[in-house]
């Protein structure tokens, strides 16, 4: 290299050399007992100021004003698959109510039958399995 030419290295060197001792002072003014004393201190005035502005939220008006919104759109996406769907459930029902003529009075006169063997069975099963606790808990 000749005499004439910079080095880009001996510009970065000279850059450095002047800005240290700046960066040096801002740094030790950052980190003096006064300056973080004053960040400490608007610390809390901060989370004041979050918990007001999360607490103006109206909750009810922002679920209230989304469902408005979603509403609508859903029950044009619904429509035409209820409006599909409808003669198949009207079909499927036309089907089970002869069924269910049949099954309602049955399940009437057999109701009364099964409360009554379930007071008696349901103590009787709960002996069981407490026993069967007992016997598991005591082998172990």
């Amino acid at each position: 290299m000749s005499e004439g030419e910079t080095n880009i290295g001996d510009i970065l060197g000279g850059v450095i050399g002047m800005a240290a001792p700046m960066m040096t002072g801002l740094i030790k003014s950052m980190l003096s007992p006064e300056m973080i004393k004053s960040v400490v201190g608007m610390v809390p005035n901060m989370l004041g100021a979050v918990v007001d502005a999360v607490s103006s939220i109206d909750i009810g008006e922002l679920i209230s004003s989304t469902m408005g919104a979603i509403l609508p759109v859903a029950m044009k996406l619904l429509d035409p698959l209820l409006n599909m769907l409808g003669p198949i459930i009207e079909a499927v029902l036309d089907m089970l109510t002869p069924v269910l003529e049949i099954v309602g009075p049955l399940l009437e006169a057999v109701g009364p039958i099964f409360d009554a063997l379930t007071k008696v069975i349901g103590p009787m099963i709960g002996a069981l399995t407490n026993a069967l606790k007992a016997l598991l808990g005591s082998s172990s």
